[in-house]
């Protein structure tokens, strides 16, 4: 071989380990998965996510031996209430005095032969409810009867605790209120009939919607109702799979409920032409650009006795929890439930607020004025944007007032002990904790590096 012929394959040589390191250089700086395809399971394995943990058929119904249940049969909204409870009830539970003891029968038979019994043990039977670990129902007069000197107490909010309990564990409760008169030793009484629901509205079939489907409260002006949540309302998608984000995105969607993931197929600088720098029909640029992401609405009520009064916007960067993630899960490791703290990307994205206090709807724009975000992604970048509560308010108002009924042992009181167990849970720090902050959507995003 010739002296020229070595130098040719010695430079040959040299050039291959330089474009093979320029490759593997190249390789080392991409730092993020090519694809979405385990992201639905990365918000499972770092989300707490929530679900019902409660059977749809296991429903126990606890009734109270009184007069006011006794006679309840008199009553044509009994009677409809009787309906979907009879055929729901796996276990029928009777309050006779401080004896609380499940009976074998069939549920229309012992509710026909229910019987007046001196007290009632309405904080024992409450509390059971609240423990349980599947839905029930009381049916009650609300009036807490002991043996105790007292017996009567008309302003002990002795449901306060079960409520909270149960509401703690994520759940809901319904309470019908039936105005009806009760004659004691000669004296006409105002009193309420109570349909008290322990249950879970994202519980497919469960009792309350079981309820609803024969039961129309419309059709019963006299009657009052009240919900209290402790779950999460979820944003509702406008077409009823995921949102609707900016045609000028051409993004791939998958929609899972509460979450969704979005795929953007356009680069940087057409997100930034055309959405950040949008103008109207006459060519003058928007105050915010054009809308990133709408189609979302939320119900602001839905936690009952709370309305939402503003929501917050924050993105995360989960380039790196997610490379992390996919690549355990693509070498075969059985990935378990992962902690992961990932840094908020501030001056990004922004809700419109007045849109969301007007309408209740959730409109995503670029944050234009203070845009700045830090996208490190090589050759793709992943973010999520969480939409939460961020205040609510309180509208109780006069309403709780509604369960209020004349005190029969103490002749001329109101008896409050129910507005009063509401009337603790709204105001209970520990439930308002729980509520503020609750996601309401998360939206996971791929884009190209930035």
């Amino acid at each position: 071989m010739t002296y020229h012929n070595k130098i040719s394959l010695l430079i040959v040589a040299v050039i291959g380990i330089f474009i093979a390191g320029l490759s593997f250089v190249s390789c080392k700086k991409d730092n993020v998965p090519y694809d979405t395809n385990h992201m639905a399971e990365f918000h499972v394995l770092t989300e707490d996510v929530e679900n019902t943990d409660l059977p749809n058929n296991q429903l126990s119904l606890f009734v109270d031996y009184s007069n006011c249940i006794a006679k309840g049969m008199s009553s044509p909204f009994y009677q409809k209430m009787v309906s979907p409870l009879t055929a729901a009830t796996k276990e029928y539970w009777s309050i006779k005095g401080k004896d609380i003891q499940k009976e074998d029968g069939k549920v229309f038979e012992l509710l026909n032969n229910v019987k007046e019994e001196d007290y009632a043990a309405l904080d024992n039977a409450i509390n059971l409810m609240a423990e349980r670990d599947g839905e029930s129902v009381m049916l009650t007069d609300g009036e807490l009867f002991t043996q105790t000197a007292t017996k009567n107490n008309p302003n002990n909010p002795y449901m306060h605790a079960a409520f909270k309990k149960w509401l703690l564990k994520g759940h809901d409760i319904h309470i019908i209120a039936e105005p009806y008169q009760e004659v004691y030793k000669g004296q006409t009484f105002n009193k309420k009939r109570f349909y008290i629901i322990f249950t879970d509205d994202r519980l497919e079939g469960n009792i309350y919607s079981r309820i609803s489907e024969v039961v129309n409260l419309e059709d019963f002006p006299q009657i009052d109702e009240f919900h209290l949540s402790g779950n999460y309302p979820w944003a509702v998608t406008q077409n009823g799979i995921t949102s609707i984000p900016n045609p000028v995105l051409a993004a791939e969607l998958k929609g899972y409920g509460p979450m969704e993931i979005q795929d953007w197929q356009v680069n940087w600088k057409n997100i930034l032409n055309f959405i950040m720098n949008g103008v109207d029909e006459q060519g003058s640029p928007l105050l915010n650009g054009e809308k990133l992401i709408g189609g979302l609405k939320i119900n602001k009520n839905a936690f009952g006795c709370y309305r939402i009064k503003d929501i917050d916007i924050k993105v995360y960067d989960i380039n790196n929890d997610y490379f992390d993630i996919y690549n355990r899960i693509e070498s075969g490791e059985k990935v378990g439930h992962t902690e992961i703290q990932p840094m908020e990307i501030p001056n990004f994205i922004i809700a419109d607020t007045k849109e969301f206090k007007q309408h209740g709807n959730v409109d995503l724009y670029f944050d234009i004025n203070n845009f700045a975000p830090v996208l490190n992604g090589k050759p793709f970048n992943y973010f999520k944007i969480v939409i939460s509560v961020k205040e609510l308010e309180n509208i109780l108002g006069n309403s709780i007032d509604m369960f209020n009924f004349d005190s029969i042992v103490q002749s001329g009181t109101t008896n409050e002990s129910i507005s009063e167990s509401l009337k603790n849970c709204v105001f209970d720090p520990e439930l308002l904790k729980q509520l503020n902050g609750k996601t309401l959507y998360t939206i996971y995003v791929k884009s190209d590096k930035y």
